[in-house]
């Protein structure tokens, strides 16, 4: 500080960040040689339908919706699972096109987001490599992928920042407005008295799923534990009249009952059937023959 009381310390100059320090050009050309070769070849924006499948891209535009927050990874598969229900219930049809109606929302808005966010990146690098000139670590980027990225480069022009502005200012404003009406458009329908008591009803319709389903877990449990009973009492009657199998006696043990029974039939037969003396010869001959 100098006497007078005024500070003297010298100006510090904020050195020009690069655009690969932003988050967008990380997911749409970081690593990713075919978006930089159009970016240097065709000097456009990314297609539409290359942007809207990329994963976390797309995941990085959901994040910025306004309004209540929808788990949509969970509402796709509950109405897939609950279709079949819903369409026999009385309102089922009406809830099912609600949600459909919500979803197209949804889907519109992130579709215009996306396309005004790519070609808004697309303009902040047009401004870096062709009209400020002064991102080298964003040459050298585009320079691992595009060779004679650097003789392209300069030698291209698109004027300076105003006449840049100009030409992409109605294209960048059209976009801008599409976005805003479809994000309008989502955020009322999400704020809407009527979402709220359609939103119940689905909550209602899940919670009875929910118990109609564990009542079935609970009867297919059960049936089980039925079925193997059933399974073991076959086995163990399998089992007891193994021991009365013809051709098997002596071979498995019996109860001492069994064996009394055994021998006591055994005795009867052979007292009916050969009761005769031994010493008895039917075959005898005299001596005289």
């Amino acid at each position: 500080m100098s006497s007078n009381g005024a500070f003297n310390l010298p100006i510090r100059f904020m050195l020009p960040t690069s655009v690969t320090l932003d988050p967008v050009f990380s997911l749409l050309y970081e690593d990713n040689g075919p978006a930089v070769t159009h970016l240097i070849v065709n000097k456009a924006p990314l297609p539409l339908k290359h942007v809207i499948n990329n994963g976390p891209f797309m995941e990085y535009i959901l994040s910025k919706e306004a309004g209540p927050k929808i788990e949509y990874k969970n509402l796709r598969p509950a109405l897939t699972a609950m279709r079949g229900f819903l369409i026999m219930s009385p309102t089922g049809k009406q809830l099912l096109d609600f949600y459909r109606q919500l979803l197209q929302l949804q889907a519109r808005w992130a579709i215009a987001l996306a396309e005004q966010i790519t070609f808004e990146i697309w303009k902040t690098i047009t401004q870096a490599l062709y009209i400020d000139r002064c991102d080298s670590q964003l040459e050298t980027h585009i320079g691992q992928y595009v060779p004679d990225a650097k003789y392209k480069i300069d030698t291209c022009t698109v004027g300076n920042r105003n006449q840049f502005d100009m030409m992409i200012v109605g294209e960048l404003g059209r976009l801008r407005n599409k976005t805003r009406e479809a994000g309008e458009a989502l955020h009322m329908f999400k704020s809407s008295p009527t979402f709220w008591t359609q939103h119940g009803k689905l909550v209602a319709s899940i919670e009875h799923c929910e118990k109609k389903l564990a009542e079935v877990r609970r009867r297919n449990v059960l049936r089980k534990r039925e079925q193997q009973a059933r399974v073991n009492a076959a086995y163990a009657r399998n089992g007891a009249n193994l021991h009365r199998q013809m051709g098997r006696a002596g071979m498995t043990p019996q109860p001492p009952h069994v064996q009394e029974e055994v021998v006591d039939w055994v005795k009867d037969v052979k007292d009916d059937h050969f009761n005769h003396n031994e010493s008895d010869n039917y075959f005898s001959f005299s001596d005289d023959s």
